[in-house]
């Protein structure tokens, strides 16, 4: 009798502790639509935490950096969200492009050279369609379809979203702000006109909602414990807007952007194309003729590990996926929006329900 009073109390203070801790559970195919508009903000700001500092932290640190007042790029994040859902009507952040190291004209060379002699097709008459429209190169032609989803430009948002890009580019474009910045690194005896912004905003937000509303799920390829790697990312997770955002945030909407992340003088990564996903630089093959670019140690960063995990690349090689993809428009966003997914997952989990 006393054994079963003992067991009875055991199993009692078991549940009242278990009740009490904050423990993460599955929730499969939960629809970021169906959240709180108090969930969806939480989310999105540890999403964004997560893409910007490493969704290898922990749920406890990445929630410590966001709650961070001298941490804003959470904060950048969730209000260009809303300012794609309609919830604020605009927004005056900017951000500034300095001439220092961090915007090496090599790599700007670099990718003029692959935009213009091996991207460009005459594909369209604006050309910063032209030069950034390539499709992504993959292992089989059933992959090539899949990977590379039919532009959709007939949608109940299009109309809404278009018009929001396109207002940012125009004001981007026709002031000192970081898109007219770059623009002018690129290509300073080209311009713009209103028509050409409207055509290539049109782009833009049809490839980010092609892949966002795709039936594109990828399987995880290799065994890893790392919770950040989920068994299956599933595109449509993402929202629309929030891709929107982060290309917002990364690139102020210029394809060409890129960041060099240094160590002394050696570049040793970088963040490339609209959304900045971060790859080795030994993977460039100009790091071979250059030696402040690259330090012999390939991968660990998130274009490998991607592309090893979810779309057959051998670890530390371009085996189907380079670092071209990423410059690409359709390849920046693919990119983009695994790693949100992988984040996704792995966040939600901690979200109450």
């Amino acid at each position: 009798m006393k054994k079963l009073f003992f067991y009875i109390m055991l199993t009692s203070i078991i549940l009242i502790v278990s009740a009490c801790i904050k423990t993460p559970e599955y929730i499969e195919d939960t629809n970021f639509s169906d959240l709180t508009q108090e969930q969806k903000e939480e989310l999105i700001r540890l999403i964004a935490t997560g893409y910007n500092k490493g969704g290898g932290s922990s749920f406890e640190s990445l929630e410590a950096t966001a709650n961070l007042s001298s941490y804003t790029y959470d904060d950048n994040v969730l209000l260009f969200y809303k300012y794609f859902t309609g919830e604020i009507y605009n927004t005056t952040k900017s951000k500034s492009l300095s001439d220092d190291p961090h915007y090496d004209p090599i790599i700007k060379n670099y990718i003029k050279n692959i935009t213009e002699n091996n991207f460009k097709d005459n594909s369209s008459s604006v050309f910063l369609i032209n030069y950034y429209d390539k499709k992504i190169p993959t292992q089989s032609a059933e992959d090539f379809l899949k990977l590379n989803p039919n532009i959709i430009n007939s949608y109940e948002k299009r109309e809404f979203l278009v018009e929001r890009v396109y207002n940012k580019i125009k004001e981007y474009y026709n002031s000192s702000s970081t898109f007219r910045k770059w623009f002018d690194y690129y290509y300073p005896d080209k311009s713009l006109s209103d028509i050409d912004i409207k055509k290539y905003s049109e782009f833009l937000v049809d490839v980010a909602y092609a892949y966002t509303h795709s039936n594109i799920e990828l399987n995880r390829l290799h065994y890893t414990g790392s919770e950040l790697y989920p068994e299956k990312v599933i595109l449509k997770h993402i929202p629309v807007e929030l891709v929107l955002a982060i290309i917002m945030q990364e690139s102020r909407f210029f394809p060409g952007s890129f960041r060099a992340e240094l160590d002394g003088d050696n570049i040793y990564a970088l963040s490339f194309g609209l959304t900045h996903i971060l790859i080795d630089s030994d993977f460039l093959y100009i790091s071979s003729t250059n030696n402040n670019i690259g330090d012999g140690d390939k991968g660990e960063r998130n274009f490998d590990l991607i592309s090893y995990f979810y779309l057959g690349n051998n670890r530390n090689e371009e085996t189907y996926f380079s670092d071209w993809d990423l410059v690409t428009i359709r390849g920046s966003i693919l990119y983009s929006v695994i790693y949100l997914d992988m984040l996704y997952q792995k966040l939600i989990k901690y979200i109450n329900n």
